[in-house]
């Protein structure tokens, strides 16, 4: 009798086998025209932004659909909001469920702003309300300032989503930073103080290469290519350098930092639902494996889906860009989000 595995990994999709000439192509695009721009470290936070809202880095700018509606929440800080965005579904279809969206970033960069085409199409394929936070961004605000504006903003659509928008929050989820701040806010209210935050459950967490150790899982370190393909080790160490301002190691270990290091056993039989995804040509794929990994030892579901040769960002990429994985992701996005609906 043969010696069965306990753990079974589609090992296929990490081989350079795996990886189409069109994935190729558009990964060889991407590092050209990285090289072509200032990184924003090297001209400072507030000008980088204002360049990427000129269309002066090599990214293109911002989209900004018409669709898309301003909106603000009340912050623990008397006086200020923490302005949000909020796209419905424009096909007719009613509205399901909302879906809390945190952006990507390194904590630094993009805004609640950056993503409309892509949280537009999420909202017409399966029918939820998104709200992106326009949570506050490092240096000028380092850690906590981010996490906290998250935590208010889920708190308040745990109190009042029904009431303002007609269905429950489901869902929270975001990109890279985004998928960190994403899984800080479940176990924020899955281990909250106040009854009503901690028996909250959502749907389903949505979870793109996420970043969950801030002292850095072993591939930021090994994760090398003769150009910058969209994030590399040295691009990690200034967001979180911006983000953790004199944080010793320690202290970034800290689950309330570093969701890697959460005891997700204590949480058994509550955690919710969650969708994790990465390409394999990025520096944090081993976030992904290692936290999927944990969420399933804790008696978590966990659906991963593995993008061969798709690079950091890729979700995030228009859907027609061949090469670039983002179709496969807003597919899985569909998919998950439907089966928990239904």
């Amino acid at each position: 009798m043969g010696t069965l595995n306990d753990l079974s990994i589609e090992t296929g999709k990490f081989g350079a086998a795996a990886i189409s000439d069109k994935t190729n192509a558009f990964n060889e695009m991407l590092m050209e025209i990285m090289a072509g721009g200032p990184k924003w470290y090297e001209v400072g936070a507030e000008k980088y932004r204002q360049m990427r809202a000129a269309g002066e880095t090599p990214l293109p700018k911002a989209v900004y659909l018409d669709s898309a509606e301003e909106f603000a929440v009340p912050s623990r800080d008397a006086g200020r909001d923490v302005p949000c965005r909020i796209f419905r579904p424009q096909n007719g279809n009613p509205i399901r469920s909302v879906f809390l969206h945190i952006h990507g970033g390194g904590w630094v960069l993009q805004d609640e702003k950056s993503q409309d085409p892509m949280l537009q199409d999420i909202a017409n394929r399966t029918g939820v309300l998104v709200l992106s936070v326009g949570y506050r961004l490092a240096p000028e605000h380092p850690f906590p300032a981010g996490p906290d504006d998250c935590y208010d903003v889920a708190e308040w659509l745990v109190d009042n989503a029904t009431s303002k928008f007609g269905v429950p929050m489901g869902f929270v989820g975001g990109e890279s930073a985004g998928g960190h701040l994403s899984m800080l806010v479940a176990l924020h209210l899955l281990q909250h103080s106040v009854p009503r935050y901690a028996d909250f459950r959502f749907k389903g967490l949505l979870l793109h290469f996420g970043c969950y150790s801030l002292v850095w899982t072993p591939r930021v370190y090994h994760f090398q290519k003769p150009r910058v393909l969209v994030l590399d080790r040295d691009l990690m160490e200034a967001f979180r350098d911006a983000f953790l301002p004199g944080m010793s190691d320690a202290d970034k270990m800290h689950p309330s930092v570093s969701p890697l290091y959460a005891d997700l056993e204590s949480l058994q039989g509550k955690l919710p639902a969650a969708l994790y995804t990465c390409g394999t040509e990025d520096c944090l794929l081993d976030d992904t494996m290692f936290m999927s990994s944990k969420w399933l030892m804790a008696g978590g579901e966990a659906l991963v889906k593995i993008i061969p040769g798709a690079p950091h960002g890729y979700i995030m990429f228009p859907k027609t860009a061949e090469g670039s994985g983002a179709d496969e992701g807003l597919d899985a996005v569909e998919q998950f989000v439907l089966s928990k609906l239904n």
